[in-house]
Formats: structure tokens, sequence, C-alpha cells
């Protein structure tokens, strides 16, 4: 069966003698992978074949279960490549794909990761999100606690009102919307607790 759906490219390597292997994620596919016949001739002009960038992507899907695809055709959606031109943000982006390609299940539906992804590189590259960029330390709280809450790892808050907090934090991060209000220092704090539900679960950073 021919699929044809959003892929946001975290890695890419060359394969074989003129083909690329573009890792990331997928809403419906989790980490997925594929294989780009051709890929290393693409010229610079031609964005889609490479990290940081949001594409569309068609390829054929057996059925087996199966993480790396060979991709049909891709045509790109979004690029968030001017992230690199600031070093920390580029890290930053770095460090969340990292995380998201170490722990993300294969095959398994990621939405609520993905779409958090997808704001997080919207908020690093400075595209027009209609609300004041995240900091660096908001993007990394909004990544992880949507991994966390979408594979059954955020444990309840101890209060109502914690437990709101969090839950409108994980909605803005799959909006792209602006992030509830706390204490500058707090975003420090639960960094570091989603930090520590992450070696709990033995998570790879």
């Amino acid at each position: 069966m021919i699929i044809s759906g959003p892929f946001i490219i975290l890695e890419k390597r060359p394969y074989k003698e003129a083909g690329l292997l573009l890792r990331g994620v997928s809403p419906d596919y989790g980490r997925v992978s594929f294989i780009l016949f051709g890929g290393q001739s693409l010229s610079k002009s031609a964005p889609q074949a490479d990290i940081f960038r949001e594409v569309e992507v068609e390829f054929e899907d057996d059925g087996t279960g199966k993480e790396l695809f060979t991709a049909r055709k891709m045509e790109t959606l979004l690029d968030f490549s001017a992230l690199a031109e600031n070093p920390r943000n580029y890290r930053m982006a770095g460090k969340i794909g990292a995380f998201l390609l170490n722990n993300m299940p294969p095959g398994d539906v990621q939405l609520h990761s993905y779409e958090a992804l997808r704001s997080v590189l919207s908020n690093l590259a400075g595209l027009d999100n209609g609300h004041p960029d995240w900091s660096l330390i908001q993007c990394s709280v909004v990544l992880k606690s949507a991994f966390l809450y979408e594979n059954g790892m955020l444990p309840e808050a101890v209060s109502p009102e914690q437990n709101e907090f969090l839950e409108n934090l994980v909605a803005s991060g799959v909006d792209n919307s602006p992030l509830p209000e706390c204490p500058d220092n707090y975003w420090d704090k639960l960094n570091n607790w989603l930090n520590e539900l992450i070696a709990f679960h033995q998570l790879k950073k």
C-alpha cells in the first residue's frame, strides 16, 4: 500500500554509492528511517533531503512492521534550518533530535511528541508562531513533557493545579500556543524533575 505522510528529518547519512539514509520521526510511525536513492546527487536547491526539515514523504508499507522504508517521493513542508544561525539553538535541536531517535518507539503513533517537536523547532528557528519565542529551557521542557505524557511516563501531579499546569503545557507543545504562566525559576525546577523521570525510566538523554 502506498502511504504519504509528514516526516521530520533529524539525521542524514550517505547510503551506498549515491543514496541517503534519513532518520527521524513521523506522527503515525514514531521513529522511522527512509532510504532516498540518488539523494546524494540532489543539489542545494532541494532542501527536502537535509536535517531539520519537515517533508511529505511517499513510500510503500507492506504491513510487516519494519522501521526502514524506501522513499518514492519527498516534498518540503516546513524548513527549520534558520535555527542553525544560532549555535545554542542548533545544539538544543541536536540534543532534542538525539533524545527522540534514542527513545521513541518505532511503529507507534506518536502524535503529541511529533507536534511538540514541530513546535519546538519552529520556535528555535524563529518562525512566526504568533507568540514570543520559547527559551531553550522551555523548549526542552515542552518536548520532554509531551514525550513522557504520550508514552505513559508522566505521573499524576500532587495537586489539581499542578496537574492542570502539566496538561496545559503538553497542549501548548502540541498546538504551538503560549505556554502556561509560571515564575521564571519554575522552568529549571520542572526541567530537573523531568530529567529525574527520564533517568528513572532508564531513557537515553
